[in-house]
């Protein structure tokens, strides 16, 4: 079968935020052709990209890096090196094995009932107060106190570890070149932090907490000191900063809607396909991006090498020929794969905990706040990559 070329796709100056104008492009067929490079529209390739074996990620992040000014041959290029978003191979593989055993199996059971602790402890903070703003007061809680529990960090480094999250990630993933300092002294801040608590962590007895794994694997030659500490820089990024603005997006979903929040508070059951739901409408991600280092093809269209393969997670969770009813939010759709998490050996370690975050607040709530009603703006700041919750007011007696 002969393959069509990038320039047999319609092509367009850029590709937006809009979602209409996303529909409208989707109808063109399955991808476009933009400045950037390839633009995936629909879901079923959107999930080709995601699990294609000749399509790498870790230049996205160095991508990213270079969009803001953290070059190569800087001294905070040469430490994200060193991170697993930057790398590919086996190098991606040996790094991505500590992650394998903290965040999967039996230590993931184990973490529901603390979370759930910590969810309700957040929420006796809210006392007597009517009027509470949803990402300050709850959502920026939650993943860092997770965090601090994860590696038995005092539970007052919790701000602090919020701070370091969001401010080495938001400038990167929002490409704010305005706040590219802050970011870098932020990385280092983190390798500090981190350097630190791993050496008052060994003085003490060792646990089964994610820090004493870590040691764990030091000790046994697993890892080197140095990749020990960078996994804990990592650990900490990933916990925090996008599973606050997921938070934050679903509870914007679901109680933008009464009647939504009301049928979650009427059948516990709802929590799951609710959760999906909000996060297949409003994904923390609107794009995902790989890269093909080598010449390959993509669902009948070759690729040259240095080709950049965009997925518009916008367009494909609302393509018609998968969703019924795209724009519309329903509890009883039949659950797809989440696209946001990635696929094959670029999946997110994290996925399980972070649901388990995004469950366990919004039956929290369900449980003490039954009545909980939005009172002011949604307000979010939207780019192509990301989404970020800015405000989220809540009146709690409804």
């Amino acid at each position: 079968m002969r393959l069509e070329t990038l320039a047999d796709l319609p092509r367009i100056a850029e590709i937006g935020e809009d979602i209409g104008q996303l529909a409208r492009l989707r109808q063109s067929g399955w991808a476009v052709k933009s400045d950037r490079g390839v633009e995936v529209l629909r879901y079923q390739q959107a999930v080709t990209v995601l699990e294609h074996p000749d399509l790498g990620k870790g230049a996205t992040f160095q991508r990213r890096l270079d969009d803001i000014g953290i070059i190569e041959g800087s001294p905070i290029r040469d430490c994200w090196n060193r991170m697993l978003v930057t790398t590919e191979g086996e190098h991606r593989r040996a790094l991505r094995m500590p992650f394998v055993k903290l965040l999967r199996g039996p230590h993931m059971k184990q973490l529901q009932r603390a979370i759930q602790d910590i969810v309700h402890d957040v929420l006796d903070e809210f006392g007597d107060r009517r009027d509470i703003d949803l990402m300050d007061d709850l959502a920026w809680k939650i993943p860092s106190r997770v965090y601090c529990h994860l590696v038995s960090a005092p539970l007052e480094k919790a701000a602090f570890a919020a701070h370091l999250s969001d401010s080495t990630l938001a400038p990167i993933l929002t490409s704010d070149v305005s706040r590219r300092q802050e970011s870098i002294d932020a990385f280092y801040s983190t390798y500090d932090f981190v350097k630190q608590h791993l050496e008052t962590r060994r003085r003490s007895a060792l646990g089964e907490d994610f820090a004493s794994i870590m040691i764990r694997q030091y000790l046994e030659g697993q890892q080197t000191e140095e990749e020990m500490i960078y996994e804990g820089i990592a650990l900490l990024q990933a916990s925090v900063d996008n599973t606050v603005h997921q938070i934050g997006l679903v509870l914007g979903t679901l109680l933008e809607d009464p009647v939504r929040w009301q049928a979650i508070v009427s059948d516990e059951a709802l929590i799951q396909p609710g959760v999906e739901e909000a996060m297949r409408l409003n994904p923390r991600f609107g794009t995902i991006f790989r890269l093909a280092e080598n010449e390959t093809s993509l669902d009948g269209i070759r690729l040259p090498a240095g080709t950049w393969v965009f997925v518009s997670l916008r367009s494909a969770n609302r393509d018609e020929t998968m969703f019924e009813e795209p724009d519309t939010f329903r509890f009883d759709r039949r659950l797809k794969r989440s696209l946001q998490f990635g696929g094959g050996p670029y999946s997110c370690l994290g996925q399980t905990l972070a649901r388990m975050e995004v469950h366990e607040v919004v039956r929290g709530l369900r449980e003490r706040f039954a009545h909980i009603r939005l009172s002011g703006a949604w307000t979010r700041n939207v780019t192509n990559a990301v989404v970020e919750t800015r405000r989220l007011r809540a009146d709690m007696s409804g």
